[in-house]
């Protein structure tokens, strides 16, 4: 709306004007750090202006309350203003929105969804000749890292079964070779924990943790990396020592 030549020009507002423009390269450089692509940017900000217009008119609509001891004329006139304030906020709000909807981006082409993941499958018992092969495979890799060969093969054959109950059924034929794959990778760190708790190790203690000298053990690091609170369940439902597990856990994983 213009004005007249005689007729005096409003004041103009200029208090938040230049924290609201820093606000705004603000937000859009934070948006586009995210990822935010520049057209999307411009929506989202033209979305937010067109809302804070909207609620400025919003208050102004509920400001009808004519000043105590006012005229009728003076009354009408006051009302005729707040409708007309209204109105243009109202206008301006639309043209926003009208913004927004110019510089919404593309949506981004339509990826198929990748198949559901299926959950493993667990194994109600594992079968005594997938237990010995990976004993087998236990024993070499143990006496490798150890030289130890004074293990007992009857409790490793207790404990053995109830740990690969942790494999999943899909996983079993070919866990031999992940077991292998497991122990080169991670040679140092089986290294050091039988050099610190396992046969002759400087804080070897049979009777407190006798994980250590036992080739099964390696398997249960294995198992611990992977699916630790699977391995947590199988053994204490099962094995009437948790707090082996929970010891050998803390020396696998700290060291102490």
């Amino acid at each position: 709306m213009s004005t007249s030549p005689d007729e005096p020009a409003l004041p103009l507002v200029g208090v938040h004007a230049e924290a609201a423009a820093s606000a705004r390269r603000r937000v859009s450089d934070l948006l586009e750090a995210a990822g935010a692509r520049p057209g999307e940017v411009q929506h989202l900000l033209a979305v937010i202006e067109a809302g804070g217009v909207e609620g400025a008119q919003a208050e102004v609509a509920e400001d009808t309350q004519v000043p105590v001891g006012s005229t009728d004329e003076f009354g009408e006139g006051w009302l005729g203003a707040v409708q007309a304030v209204t109105s243009r906020l109202t206008h301006i709000a639309d043209l926003r929105q009208a913004r927004a909807t110019t510089a919404a981006p593309e949506p981004p082409p339509a990826v198929p969804s990748p198949p559901p993941r299926r959950s493993p499958m667990a194994v109600d018992a594992v079968g005594e000749e997938q237990v010995h092969r990976v004993l087998e495979a236990a024993e070499r890799i143990f006496g490798s890292l150890t030289g130890y060969t004074g293990y007992d093969r009857d409790l490793s054959e207790e404990i053995l079964p109830v740990v690969l109950k942790a494999v999943s059924a899909e996983q079993q034929d070919g866990y031999v070779r992940q077991l292998e794959a497991f122990a080169e990778t991670n040679r140092e760190r089986l290294v050091q924990l039988y050099a610190q708790y396992g046969p002759g190790g400087r804080f070897e203690d049979r009777d407190l943790c006798y994980l250590t000298h036992q080739p099964e053990s390696v398997v249960v690091c294995e198992r611990l990396d992977v699916v630790p609170m699977w391995l947590d369940g199988v053994w204490n439902d099962e094995i009437d020592a948790e707090l082996t597990l929970e010891r050998f856990t803390t020396y696998w994983r700290f060291g102490r």
